[in-house]
């Protein structure tokens, strides 16, 4: 079975942990080795879809925080908070190699309404709505 909005979940969570402690060379699979416990039942599966889209940000981070910020109006990408941020990078990463635009948009702004502030979900719409083609 495959849990792709846990996977998600995960994945920010994850990518909070790099955000947050400032950790530049994060390694995706040992991030995920060190930190299993805290994830219920990860499957292979699983694991390797939250690989790819740490794999996808990691590698890539400038070049999708820049397409990020070339949309905001009237903010700066350091104004957002790390979860917007890394909602809004994980939106993009993942749309790199999951064409359901649709899908993923509403998932990330749910994962806003749940783990962000208030108001959160707006900017985090607005922006991927604009960044993912």
């Amino acid at each position: 079975m495959f849990r792709i909005k846990y996977s998600r979940e995960v994945a920010l969570k994850l990518l909070y942990l790099i955000d947050a402690n400032h950790i530049v060379d994060a390694d995706p699979g040992e991030l995920l080795q060190e930190n299993a416990v805290f994830f219920k039942g990860l499957n292979d599966v699983e694991s390797g879809y939250v690989f790819k889209i740490l794999e996808q940000i990691l590698a890539s981070r400038n070049e999708i925080d820049e397409a990020i910020s070339d949309r905001l109006i009237g903010w700066r990408f350091s104004r957002l908070n790390v979860i917007e941020r890394n909602l809004l990078r994980l939106g993009v990463a993942e749309s790199r190699f999951n064409d359901q635009r649709a899908v993923i948009i509403d998932d990330i702004v749910r994962m806003a309404k749940k783990y962000g502030d208030l108001d959160s979900f707006r900017i985090v719409n607005a922006v991927l709505d604009k960044v993912i083609p």
